[in-house]
């Protein structure tokens, strides 16, 4: 993918037992991908570990971690996606379908930091990879909107999405 993320939309779709991930992006393409329970549980933890080093909270390779790191988390996603409209309208209207208009499974996921950015790859059933690209609030923000969708489902996915405080008000959008 040449060009920026430009809206994310995550739906739980309890008749799939899946989470549909929508992607438009600044190029007007459209990307649909299936997440399941195995690849948002990794995807979750991932990138979780990703915002603590960015935010400075851990350090696998020193094995720091600061006190408290979770609460602080918790407190910085929720400070830096307190602007955000996750009520906004997606919008359908993309001029291209790369994958075409019916969802692709994502069968993995890995994440990596750049810089002061994580470089995601979704792994594919069509044998090809999304790659995109994620600063600090996009994390905060995909994560938050992983959570509200999770909580939708009997998933049960423990730590990698818990919060100590509930979503807010207004945030069933998920856009």
């Amino acid at each position: 993918m040449g060009n920026h993320i430009k809206q994310l939309n995550v739906t739980f779709m309890a008749a799939e037992d899946r989470i549909l991930l929508r992607l438009n992006t600044t190029g007007k393409e459209e990307f649909r991908i299936w997440l399941t329970r195995r690849v948002v549980r990794k995807l979750a933890r991932e990138l979780g570990g990703a915002e603590r080093r960015l935010l400075g909270l851990e350090n696998p390779q020193s094995g720091y971690v600061a006190p408290g790191a979770r609460a602080i988390q918790e407190f910085q996603r929720e400070a830096r996606t307190a602007d955000v409209d996750f009520g906004e309208r997606f919008e359908d209207k993309a001029g291209a379908l790369p994958f075409g208009a019916d969802p692709v499974l994502a069968t993995g996921c890995e994440v990596q930091l750049q810089e002061q950015n994580a470089s995601v790859a979704l792994v594919l059933g069509n044998k090809r990879t999304l790659n995109f690209v994620l600063d600090v609030r996009g994390i905060h923000g995909t994560l938050a909107m992983l959570q509200k969708a999770v909580a939708h489902s009997d998933w049960e996915l423990g730590q990698e999405l818990e919060s100590p405080a509930p979503p807010r008000v207004g945030q069933a959008g998920l856009h």
